[in-house]
This record gives structure tokens, C-alpha cells and sequence, in this order.
């Protein structure tokens, strides 16, 4: 057998042709996502005069959505040549994002945004699966932090213009420019070169991969990241607090124009400091990153709790940028590295699972706990989850990490 991966990038650069391809399609599938989960809540109800509860629901299915196509992606990466499985998944998005104009019933509504979820899921494990291998290895944590900032900036711009544009002009203006994004994110996966994206340098097949072997979970999800991807999900709650729950707790104590700039400093933090951690977990170890992250989230989710001005809330939007920001694409990068070449596929879907897993519950069970505590005791938890990650950390991964550095 041949050697188990080919490094497609030879030399030490990280913003190739291809990186940067790779990058746009990932960003502009991530733009669709985020804009439309914010913007179709006022659709729904304005145009389909439907429930509070039932706008929720299709913001909400797409996460649904998300989490089986992350499911399958793994193991279809391993079995289809990796451009096939991309063009088709933006193929499947431009159709989706062009049949919104249409308009009947409420469950047609679910059903499109549920497809949504399909196509973007599909898109995203596939584009963060595969850019590993044209990251020059010295500095994989440097690209992967690099790369992961077009979800970060898709996260801000998408939510903050869509809501911005709807005041302004019809819903169809929207989805127009929605589509227009979705088939630039196609004409940039056409441009792929197969051979970018050919993750082993002998063909796979089912002896290869001892399909029939193992355990029929193991084909779409990696046991060896499961307390990891737990990590993650555990920490993640965090942030999906901040998502359901940060603007209403602005509004309540009159500080709610500040609420509208948290993500955009969020962003900001983020995209300057994760170049400089990424690089730090190359020439060090993930724990030199995991572990502050984590105390400077807490602190920021102190700030959260004890807020009574609009400025601390800013200083805290500093605080989990660096926290939970950084935390995110070095667990990212982590798992990136904890298995061998066939299986990044299904590691990253089962780190992209549980991820969604949080973004998509988090706010219905925090929901549900906030009308009983209040958002100071809800925000106080999370301060407690920020901290107890470091012990969960320490258990699942951080005691091993010296062991790989010597061996």
C-alpha cells in the first residue's frame, strides 16, 4: 500500500489557489445559513402570519438538516471523489435558495428550509474535511484557524446585513440576493481541481477501509474524537445562550443597542487573535491554547451575568471572542490531527454533529430555563460550564497531550 495521504501543498503556504477557493465556497454557503435563520423568523410571521413558536421551528429546522447531512458525509467522503460530493452540494443549494420565492404553505416553507440544512451540512464537513490537505503540515492549526474564519465571518455579516436589508426592501430582494451567492459558491466549486481533493494517492475501496470489518456507526462517525466532540457540545451551550438569550437580556435592562454590535466585536476579536493561536498550537500543543480559552470564556461569561452597561457588554464580547472563539477552531484543529487520513472524513462529521447539536437545542432548553432563573442565573452556569471544561478537557484529551509530543 502507498503512502496514506498525499500532501497536495509541498511548500510551507497556506493561501493557495486552492485554499482560497475552498474558503469562498465555504463562506458563501455559511452566508445563506446564517442570514436566512435570522431573517425568516419576521418572514414566517409577516408572510405566513404564523406563530412565534412555529417561526422558530423553520429557523430551526435547517439544523435538522445540518445534522444528517453531517451524519452521511463522512463516510460518503471516503467512497465518491470529494468534488463530486461538493458540486453536487451546491448544485442541490441553488434550486433550494431559488424556490423561497415560492410561496403555498407553511410545511412547504419547513420543507425548504429543511433541504437547506441538507445542502449546507453536505457543503461545510466537505470543505473543512478537505482543505486539510492542502494546509502545508508545519502550520495545519494555522490553516484551520485561517479557513475556519469564513464560518466566523459568515456567522456576522450574513445575520447583521440580512436584518438590515429587510427594512428596506421586499423579502424576494433577499432571496434574490441569496441565490446570486449560492451560484457564485458553485462556480467556485466547478473551479476545484479534482486532483486538489483526492485524499488518498491509491483508489479506496471497502478492503481499504475494512468497511465490512468494523462497526456500522464507525462508517459515518469516529469513536476515538467522541469526548472531544462531547467537549465541544458541553462548552458550545455557552454560545447558543448568547444566541437565544443576549439580546433579550439587553433589551431587559435597557442596553439594547449595544446588543446589535456584541457579534460584530465577537467577529472582530476572533479574526485577529486566531492566526496568532493557530500558529502557537503548531510550534506547541493545543493546550497552551485550550486552557486559557476556556478561563477567558468564563470571565467573559461573568461579564454576561453581572452586565449592567452596555460598554462591560462589549469588554465581554472581547473575552469570548478570545474564548470561545479560539476554543472552537483548536478543538477543530485537534481532531484534524487525532486520526489518520481515512477517517478525517468521519471525524469531522462527528465534531460538526455535535456542534449543530448545541447551536440547534441550546436555545429551546435555555429557553425553557430562563423563564424559571432569570438571564443573571442563566448566565452564571455558563460561567460554571466555561470553567468545568477545563476539568472535562484534562480527562478526555489534555492528560494525553504530553505523551504525543515525546513519542
Amino acid at each position: 500500500m502507498k503512502e496514506d495521504v498525499k500532501m497536495i501543498n509541498n511548500s510551507n503556504k497556506i493561501f493557495s489557489k486552492d485554499f482560497i477557493q475552498l474558503f469562498i465556497i465555504n463562506i458563501t454557503s455559511m452566508l445563506t445559513f446564517y442570514s436566512l435563520m435570522v431573517s425568516i423568523v419576521p418572514y414566517t410571521v409577516d408572510e405566513y402570519h404564523a406563530s412565534t413558536s412555529m417561526a422558530g421551528l423553520v429557523a430551526g429546522i435547517t439544523v435538522i438538516g445540518t445534522l444528517i447531512s453531517r451524519f452521511i458525509s463522512g463516510y460518503l467522503i471516503s467512497i465518491i471523489l470529494p468534488k463530486k460530493i461538493l458540486v453536487f452540494g451546491m448544485v442541490f443549494l441553488i434550486p433550494v435558495l431559488l424556490i423561497y420565492h415560492l410561496k403555498f404553505d407553511i410545511q412547504y416553507l419547513l420543507l425548504v428550509r429543511f433541504l437547506q440544512g441538507l445542502s449546507v451540512g453536505l457543503v461545510g464537513t466537505v470543505t473543512n474535511t478537505i482543505v486539510v490537505f492542502i494546509i502545508p503540515g508545519s502550520r495545519r492549526s494555522e490553516g484551520i484557524s485561517y479557513f475556519s474564519m469564513s464560518t466566523i465571518i459568515a456567522t456576522a455579516i450574513g445575520p447583521f446585513f440580512s436584518l438590515l436589508l429587510i427594512q428596506y426592501v421586499d423579502y424576494s430582494i433577499l432571496f434574490w440576493i441569496e441565490l446570486v451567492i449560492g451560484i457564485i459558491g458553485f462556480i467556485f466549486a466547478c473551479m476545484v481541481n479534482k486532483e486538489v481533493i483526492v485524499i488518498n494517492d491509491y483508489k479506496l475501496d471497502n478492503k481499504d477501509l475494512n468497511i465490512k470489518a468494523e462497526p456500522f456507526l464507525n462508517k459515518f462517525l469516529e469513536p476515538k474524537v467522541f469526548g472531544l466532540a462531547l467537549l465541544t457540545l458541553f462548552v458550545t451551550f455557552t454560545y447558543a445562550s448568547l444566541q437565544s438569550d443576549l439580546d433579550l437580556f439587553a433589551q431587559d435592562i435597557n442596553i439594547g443597542t449595544f446588543a446589535s454590535f456584541f457579534f460584530l466585536v465577537y467577529a472582530g476579536v476572533i479574526l485577529l487573535s486566531r492566526p496568532f493561536t493557530g500558529r502557537v498550537m503548531d510550534i506547541k500543543n493545543e493546550s497552551y491554547i485550550i486552557y486559557p480559552s476556556l478561563i477567558i470564556l468564563a470571565i467573559g461569561m461573568l461579564l454576561v451575568a453581572f452586565m449592567h452597561s452596555g460598554y462591560v457588554l462589549l469588554i465581554a464580547a472581547i473575552f469570548i471572542g478570545l474564548g470561545y472563539g479560539n476554543f472552537q477552531s483548536t478543538i477543530q484543529s485537534t481532531i484534524a490531527k487525532a486520526v489518520c487520513t481515512k477517517r478525517l472524513g468521519q471525524a469531522n462529521s462527528t465534531y460538526f454533529i455535535f456542534f449543530d447539536l448545541a447551536l440547534g437545542i441550546g436555545p429551546y432548553l435555555l429557553g425553557i430555563l430562563v423563564s424559571f432563573i432569570g438571564f443573571r442565573f442563566l448566565f452564571l452556569i455558563m460561567f460554571l460550564i466555561a470553567l468545568l471544561g477545563i476539568p472535562f478537557y484534562y480527562f478526555v484529551h489534555g492528560n494525553k497531550v504530553k505523551l504525543k509530543i515525546t513519542n
